[in-house]
């Protein structure tokens, strides 16, 4: 698969991301929602990720009725906030580039809205 500016694509852990933009630093070559890919849509080294793009996805321009405002605070906002404070008082992040930081960010806030899904099936 190659990837491709303006479109949306299916991680391999399900959930829908884009439309996707064109990026060059890092040799990674496109991002959305903070995250770059690979052209192939691999995340990372390609090592079988759970963020690798597996597929393609047409996404309508009117969003569902019950979709948040747009840039309405989402609890994975709040998470990836929590995470970043986290992380920028812990460690020197000053080598880092800020988009590497906050796109890590959302990763440990996405491992948090993923533990906080199997928290709430085990109750119930």
């Amino acid at each position: 698969m190659k990837i491709e500016a303006g479109k949306y694509y299916r991680r391999r852990r399900g959930d829908v991301v884009g439309p996707l933009t064109g990026v060059t630093w890092c040799d990674r070559t496109f991002m959305a929602a903070d995250m770059t890919w690979h052209e192939n849509g691999s995340y990372v080294l390609g090592l079988g990720h759970e963020y690798d793009l597996i597929s393609e996805v047409y996404v309508s321009d009117t969003p569902p009725a019950d979709a948040p405002a747009p840039g309405a605070k989402t609890l994975r906002d709040e998470f990836a906030m929590a995470a970043l404070s986290g992380m920028l008082t812990d460690r020197d992040c000053g080598d880092v580039p800020a988009t590497a930081v906050a796109s890590a960010a959302y990763e440990y806030a996405d491992s948090m809205m993923e533990a906080r899904q199997c928290w709430k099936e085990r109750r119930k």
